[in-house]
């Protein structure tokens, strides 16, 4: 009898926005060069390779990502893969006033929307990071899972929210810290 095995895949298509929000921005030759090869041929490549092998997945798209691609967004939508929400351009959600996190969560949501037809379910944080308004932000506007976080696996968990811990301070004595 042959077992069957099931995998999932998420694909961050960061491109030029993932320079843009991790590193500030600077107009770095290198890293326009990478982000721009991550869109017009990393994408394509990957849309040919799971066409191959008649997988789909979920690609996690930058609002930035989308306006700056909308060729290869496209593509990833007419092949049938579901698409997620990934920042506008990889800013840290920490980082971000409430405001803004909300403002950039809303539009983001809308430009998938509106140019795939199809309302995103699931969720790339920027930077891997939360904010402490992150989760309900997520729920208020109807996403209903989360794709960057890593409790678990292989099963699905709720994500843990009010944690915190003591930061290591270098200036204070070890024994102020270690708790």
């Amino acid at each position: 009898m042959t077992k069957e095995i099931f995998v999932a895949y998420g694909v961050d298509v960061d491109a030029v926005g993932g320079w843009l929000g991790s590193y500030g921005g600077e107009d770095s030759p290198d890293d326009i060069s990478r982000g721009v090869f991550a869109g017009e041929v990393g994408v394509p490549r990957l849309l040919e390779l799971f066409r191959r092998r008649e997988m789909t997945q979920t690609f996690f798209w930058p609002g930035h990502s989308v306006e700056t691609f909308p060729a290869e967004f496209d593509a990833c939508v007419a092949a049938g893969h579901e698409i997620g929400v990934h920042g506008y351009s990889h800013e840290n959600p920490i980082a971000m006033s409430r405001q803004q996190e909300t403002d950039v969560l809303h539009h983001c949501i809308d430009l998938l929307e509106g140019r795939s037809g199809r309302r995103p379910t699931g969720y790339v944080a920027p930077w891997w990071e939360f904010s402490g308004i992150t989760n309900e932000l997520l729920l208020d506007r109807g996403l209903t899972y989360d794709h960057s976080l890593m409790h678990r696996d292989f099963e699905p968990y709720y994500v843990r929210v009010g944690d915190s811990w003591t930061k290591i301070d270098y200036e204070k004595p070890a024994a102020e810290w270690m708790r």
